[in-house]
C-alpha cells in the first residue's frame, strides 16, 4: 500500500498523529488505490512504518471505522468496506443544480462548525486559497482551484473528519465534465469579483467567530451560484 513515509509526514507537522494515518489511509481508499474487500496490513506493520505506538494506529484504525471507511473482522484484520464504484458512479451522474442543493444542506452548518473548532493554522489555509481566488479575475482555471481549494480547507476547519470527506466527495462532483461545461458558461470576471466578494464575507465572519453571519453569508453565496446555474440551463 503506497502511503506517504513517515519521515515525509513528519517534515510537514513534527508529530505523526493517528489523524495522519487516517487521512493517508482514506485517501488510498478513496483515489481508488485500496478497493472494497481489500485486508489492510496489520497493527504491526502499520506502526513500523510511521514509527509510532500500536496504540496510535489503533486510534486511527478506529477512526477510520467510525467514518465506514473500514472494518474490524476479529481473528482476521481490518478490511476496507468503502467501494470507490459507487461514489464514482454517483459523481457522474449528479447534476450541477442537485450539486448545489446539497451544498446548500451542508456547507451553512460546516461554517458553523468552523467558528466553534477553527484552528489559527486552519483558518491561514483557507484565507491563502482565498488570496488564490482573488487574484484569479481572469483565469476561470485558477479561480476554479482556489474556489475548491477553499470550500474544502473550510471544511477542514471543523475537525470533523466525516465533514471533509463529504466534501471532497462533493469536490469530484465540480470535477466531472456536466459541472467543468456549466462553469464555463456561467463564469466571467465579474461573477468571479461577486463570488469573491462573498467568500471574503464568509471568511471574515468565520475568523470573528460570527456562526450565524457566517451561515447566512454561505447561503447568499449558494444562492448566487444556483441562481447562476438556472439562468445558464434556461438560456
Amino acid at each position: 500500500m503506497a502511503i506517504e513515509s513517515s519521515s515525509r509526514l513528519r517534515g510537514r507537522s513534527h508529530k505523526v498523529g493517528a489523524g495522519d494515518i487516517a487521512v493517508q489511509v482514506r485517501r488510498r481508499i478513496t483515489g481508488g488505490e485500496l478497493l472494497n474487500g481489500e485486508r489492510l496490513p496489520p497493527e504491526r506493520a502499520f506502526a513500523e512504518q510511521f514509527g509510532v505506538s500500536r496504540g496510535t494506529v489503533r486510534d486511527a484504525l478506529r477512526r477510520l471505522e467510525e467514518a465506514g471507511f473500514v472494518e474490524k473482522r476479529p481473528g482476521s484484520g481490518t478490511y476496507v468496506t468503502c467501494s470507490e464504484v459507487e461514489t464514482a458512479s454517483i459523481a457522474r451522474s449528479t447534476s450541477p443544480l442537485e450539486l448545489i442543493d446539497t451544498r446548500y444542506a451542508l456547507e451553512p452548518q460546516i461554517v458553523r462548525l468552523a467558528v466553534l473548532n477553527a484552528t489559527e493554522r486552519a483558518l491561514a489555509k483557507a484565507e491563502r486559497a482565498l488570496e488564490v481566488m482573488e487574484r484569479s479575475e481572469d483565469d476561470t482555471d485558477s479561480f476554479a482551484a482556489g474556489d475548491e481549494t477553499f470550500h474544502l480547507a473550510l471544511a477542514e476547519c471543523t475537525r470533523n473528519a466525516m465533514l471533509v470527506w463529504i466534501t471532497e466527495r462533493v469536490s469530484e462532483v465540480r470535477n466531472n465534465a456536466e459541472w467543468a461545461r456549466m462553469r464555463q458558461i456561467t463564469l466571467s470576471g465579474t461573477m468571479i469579483r461577486r463570488y469573491n466578494a462573498q467568500h471574503r464575507e464568509v471568511f471574515e465572519a468565520v475568523r470573528r467567530r460570527d456562526a450565524e453571519q457566517a451561515a447566512r453569508a454561505m447561503r447568499v453565496h449558494l444562492d448566487l451560484a444556483r441562481n447562476s446555474l438556472i439562468d445558464a440551463a434556461s438560456s
